[in-house]
């Protein structure tokens, strides 16, 4: 009898010389999966989930050209606060919250209709392109966006609306935070000295939280304030915009609606292949108006395939073209073919219905004291984009009412002004009461 030691293997290769296999102990080359390990054999190195294997530089693949991020191309660009689709201002911080998109979703299309002979439409049609143009000078590329004028002639870019520079008071404050920002030499000895304070206090982790929330707020106002701007529509923006930011496609000669479409296609494309992430904004004031378009424009033949191309162009470059139009519901009233297939055909449909001379009357003695909260009419959603295509019932009527200021143009929840009558008070609580 021989004795070995345990976990020899018998017959193994170091103790006859040759790679024989025991029954029921060598390696079966028909057998799936990995091979047993043998005993007194190096196993192969298995890695560790607590110790990961470092990958070098060779090991990484790199991002094709032309994928990299694409919100980090787009200024002025922020998600819909109900679908997530990016979305555009559309130059008035009120009507982008009547919306409910926080403004003009990316490849859709706005109507604004106006009754009576009032041109208030014009101001928002003008706050539209202007906000566009902005966001070319705010990032200092022109490639960010640009914006095409359907209908007029080049004298309108002189008349869109700067910046609203706040009032004396604004004013002021805002050259003392400017001047504090400088670095001078009470500036950082005030900064030193709250430096010190802060490394005094002996719940530190409270005071750098409060920097992450006071930080998280400043990123918050920055995005708020390259998104929409507030526009000053007695002061003009200077300078004037370049052919660079601005296009103009006349329309008053032309009888078919292809050469129009033909014309607005190639702006596009030639913009799109200067800088693939662009907005381009359409403005179309006073559409369809006989001042403007040639006669023959009126019919439905013309009317029907005009607005059903420009709806194909928005679904085309669904990244990088927005529309706003604005009409007058008299010419064409909502009641007629026309004015219902403008309802179905656009994405978003505002209607702007100002005061007759009796209300306005009412509204001037009730706010007599008060003129600025003096309103100009009321506002009726009819459409807004997503939301009504995917049926929900977003129509309200008469909730609204705008007031056309010199700051900008508001949009506040309507309500019957009550008239006091001052005298009547005063001479009933003059009056002595005996019992």
């Amino acid at each position: 009898m021989s004795f070995r030691r345990r976990g020899e293997v018998l017959n193994s290769p170091s103790i006859q010389g040759g790679p024989q296999a025991v029954p029921q102990r060598g390696v079966f080359p028909n057998r799936s999966g990995p091979p047993r390990a043998i005993p007194g054999q190096q196993r192969a190195a298995v890695p560790n989930p607590l110790n990961p294997v470092k990958i070098g530089p060779q090991h990484i693949q790199k991002q094709p050209e032309g994928t990299s991020d694409q919100n980090a191309h787009r200024i002025g660009v922020m998600p819909s606060l109900v679908t997530s689709e990016p979305t555009v201002s559309t130059g008035c911080s009120d009507l982008d919250k009547v919306l409910l998109h926080k403004g003009l979703p990316i490849g859709k299309s706005i109507l604004i209709e106006e009754t009576g002979s009032t041109d208030f439409a014009s101001v928002l049609v003008k706050c539209f392109a202007s906000q566009g143009i902005i966001h070319n000078r705010i990032s200092g590329d022109q490639k960010q966006s640009h914006v095409i004028v359907l209908g007029l002639p080049h004298a309108w870019a002189n008349e869109l609306p700067g910046l609203y520079k706040g009032s004396t008071k604004e004013q002021k404050k805002a050259k003392i935070e400017s001047n504090e920002s400088k670095i001078s030499v009470d500036n950082l000895a005030d900064s030193a000295s709250a430096r010190n304070e802060n490394n005094m206090k002996i719940a530190w982790r409270y005071g750098l939280s409060s920097k992450n929330n006071e930080a998280s707020k400043v990123t918050e106002e920055e995005n708020n304030k390259s998104y929409h701007h507030q526009f000053d529509i007695t002061s003009r923006l200077i300078p004037s915009p370049s052919q660079h930011e601005i296009s103009f496609v006349q329309v008053s000669n032309v009888q078919n609606f292809s050469l129009i479409i033909a014309q607005l296609d190639e702006i596009i494309r030639r913009q799109i292949k200067q800088s693939p992430f662009i907005r381009i904004r359409i403005a179309i004031p006073n559409f369809l108006t006989p001042l403007l378009y040639h006669p023959s424009c009126s019919s439905p033949t013309f009317i029907f395939p005009f607005i059903s191309s420009l709806r194909t162009l928005l679904r085309n470059y669904s990244n990088n073209l927005v529309l706003m139009a604005s009409i007058s519901s008299d010419l064409y009233p909502s009641e007629s073919l026309i004015g219902a297939q403008l309802l179905s055909l656009f994405d978003s449909v505002v209607k702007l219905q100002p005061f007759n001379e009796e209300m306005t009357q009412l509204i001037e003695k009730a706010y007599k004291s008060e003129p600025s909260k003096i309103q100009h009419g009321l506002l009726h959603v009819l459409k807004i984009p997503t939301l009504s295509d995917r049926g929900m019932m977003m129509v309200r009527q008469s909730e609204y009412a705008f007031k056309n200021g010199r700051k900008k143009f508001e949009i506040e929840e309507w309500s019957i002004p009550v008239e006091d009558d001052g005298n009547e008070n005063d001479a009933q609580t003059t009056k002595s009461v005996e019992f």
